[in-house]
């Protein structure tokens, strides 16, 4: 079954210091076409895994119960890595970045608690919202975790219109972009995270009503499994 993805090209600038979520501005989207030309199973015609759909898509929620994996006693982290050389891909995402993508990950999920705590209290300050953001960041970026386990991995080879270059029906292979995009989940027992996890949010003083929503609002969305990129709305897949 041939897949495609059409992707809007935005501009993402990610800094664990620091999370500026109110100040970005949306780009204009810009559509390009992504196909898939290979993956495994891709000669057989064997469907993508659904983890991976639900990866593709930004359901985190699904990720756990495509796995079969109590979310109860497990906690999901899903990594992944974008690149032309998918054995470096494989070994740089499950050995060497790792803390990196944790802290991404937490990163992102700061934000999206934050922008729910706003759009929730009419009261709340931008400012102290940004302060209570920048400790909270601040705080998971530093907390090693100890535990984790590689559950599941999967690879997708894409191939795109260049930058800049417009393609038809007729157009040569080297006006496209060949890379791949590999994907893996790993998983950690649910009491030791949770331990973990309380300790480093305990460090976040409680010196502001927003620092207190948004330390509320995460110990529901850290505890749901962690992908470590926002799925793009203007992304649509065809299965």
């Amino acid at each position: 079954m041939k897949i495609t993805k059409f992707i809007a090209v935005v501009a993402l600038v990610a800094c664990f210091g620091t999370v500026n979520t109110f100040a970005a501005k949306k780009a204009k989207a810009q559509k390009v076409k992504i196909e898939i030309v290979n993956r495994p199973g891709f000669a057989l015609g064997t469907e993508i895994p659904g983890w991976v759909e639900s990866v593709l898509e930004g359901e985190n929620k699904k990720i756990a119960k495509a796995l079969k994996i109590d979310p109860e006693e497990t906690q999901v982290f899903v990594f992944s890595n974008q690149g032309d050389d998918l054995e470096f891909l494989k070994t740089w995402t499950d050995q060497v970045d790792v803390q990196r993508q944790v802290a991404n990950s937490f990163s992102i999920a700061v934000g999206q608690s934050a922008n729910a705590v706003l759009q929730g209290n009419s009261g709340s300050s931008e400012s102290n919202m940004q302060r209570a953001i920048d400790q909270t960041v601040k705080a998971l970026s530093a907390l090693e975790l100890n535990g984790l386990l590689k559950e599941a991995q999967y690879w997708i080879q894409f191939k795109k219109p260049k930058q800049g270059v417009k393609v038809t029906k007729k157009s040569p292979e080297s006006a496209f972009d060949y890379y791949y995009e590999y994907y893996v989940v790993f998983t950690m027992n649910r009491a030791i995270y949770d331990r973990q996890l309380a300790a480093a949010l305990n460090g976040v003083e409680d010196n502001a009503s927003e620092t207190k929503l948004l330390k509320e609002a995460l110990s529901e969305n850290l505890r749901a499994p962690l992908i470590d990129k926002v799925a793009d709305p203007e992304v649509e897949y065809e299965f």
